[in-house]
């Protein structure tokens, strides 16, 4: 024991002389946390839309005048939007023709309102409110009086020959254009769309909506982002550190001939990997404590780890360090250690939710990241660390301990003294 506590302590000291480990371990993991958790926490996001009103009233010197009512309507709907900035673009500026929209205008996207759009627009509306009544009068037909039928139908036709010219059933178009590396251009025709669609029911005379869509929060308060990426981070950079820091510090051990020495004294293969992995969880519990006052500090995220959450973060520790161990006990090289231990770590950290939720993935790798230990790993730990819940943690518990056993034995089985001769 004495032995496994000396060895223990001198790892630590090594690793604090180590810039390039105290950097990926420490650092970078906070710096992760402070630029995630900065940019998604910006609140509701905003899409710039430009646009062109062509549709503008009449002068004596011909059209160019202010925009016409129902063009201008629809314009204050969308800057309405909490999620839509209007911009305006010149009527005079020729989008017609050309194929480089972000030079002309200096926008990504420009919704086009073409010039007769407000006379469509009530042509359109009359034409819509005719056919919804005489649909109205078909369906009660037999109790209205046929003379009043009558005198319902010849207002119509009067109506009819009172439209405006262009009232053939063609609605009123505009156009959105969009640059071919705009990634926002679907959702932002989604809300756009939706625009539209309220803009339709009130130029028909629609106020009151017939269906509306009610929500309901059940369960557990939705977190915010620091609340999300401190659990992440912080099982970010335990496997960081198990997985790419120890490896390389193993090789490391193995080129100076550290290994070799210590080969020849009476410390055995078993208390050399327990050494390791006491060290990586004593450094995974007092990085934790860092990343939780800077989120606290920065964010205002209480997160108070209970008994549960450091044996959990500990575990964790056990469990990718052995395998860190298992990594560097067949490569000599400290490049190729890293290089190996990332090619374990970062698609696991990309599959398993940690820099973003699996819901905005394909359904395919949620699926996959299902049977990822990582992904249970810091869900278990924000129940525990954010939402002050049980749910799902002990069979993550159950997990990382068979992972963390079967990876022990596996480096204590494969970490060789004779290979240091």
């Amino acid at each position: 024991m004495k032995r496994l506590i000396r060895l223990t302590t001198t790892l630590l000291r090594d690793w604090l002389r180590n810039r390039e480990a105290v950097f990926f371990a420490a650092l970078f993991p906070l710096l992760l946390l402070l630029i995630f958790s900065l940019v998604f926490a910006g609140g509701p996001t905003e899409f710039e839309v430009a646009v062109q009103n062509n549709d503008l009233q009449q002068t004596d010197a011909g059209p160019g005048g202010e925009p016409t009512e129902l063009s201008e309507e629809l314009v204050t709907a969308m800057e309405q939007t909490d999620v839509i900035t209007v911009e305006r673009v010149d009527p005079h500026t020729n989008l017609t023709d050309t194929t480089q929209l972000e030079k002309a205008t200096g926008h990504k996207r420009v919704l086009v309102i073409p010039e007769g759009f407000d006379e469509r627009v009530r042509a359109e509306s009359g034409r819509v409110r005719m056919t919804v009544i005489r649909d109205t009068i078909n369906q009660t037909g037999a109790e209205i009086p046929p003379s009043d039928q009558d005198a319902i139908e010849r207002g119509l036709a009067a109506l009819g020959d009172d439209q405006p010219t262009g009232a053939n059933g063609s609605p009123a178009t505009v156009t959105l254009l969009t640059t071919p590396d705009d990634d926002a251009a679907g959702p932002v025709t989604s809300i756009l769309n939706s625009v539209v669609g309220t803009f339709n029911d009130r130029s028909i005379g629609v106020e009151e909506p017939t269906a509306v869509l009610a929500t309901e929060q059940r369960g557990n308060a939705s977190f915010s982002a620091p609340d999300y990426f401190l659990p992440a981070f912080i099982v970010a950079m335990i496997l960081i550190n198990g997985v790419m820091t120890v490896p390389s510090a193993v090789a490391k051990f193995k080129r100076d001939g550290t290994l070799k020495r210590l080969a020849a004294t009476p410390l055995r293969q078993h208390e050399w990997v327990l050494a390791n992995v006491a060290q990586q969880s004593i450094l995974a519990v007092a990085l934790t404590g860092v990343m939780i006052v800077v989120a606290w500090a920065v964010f205002g995220v209480t997160a108070i780890p209970g008994p549960l959450a450091i044996a959990l973060i500990v575990l964790g520790a056990v469990a990718f360090t052995a395998l860190g161990m298992i990594v560097g006990s067949v490569i000599r090289d400290p490049g190729s250690a890293i290089s190996l231990g990332g090619g374990i770590a970062l698609p696991v950290m990309f599959i398993s939710g940690i820099f973003w939720e699996l819901d905005v993935m394909p359904s395919t790798i949620q699926r996959v990241a299902e049977f990822s230990p990582v992904t249970h790993y810091h869900r278990s730990l924000r129940q525990l660390l954010i939402l002050d819940s049980t749910d799902g943690v002990f069979l993550t518990f159950g997990m990382l301990g068979a992972l963390a056993v079967t990876f022990l034995l596996g480096a204590i089985r494969l970490t060789q003294w004779q290979e240091f001769d």
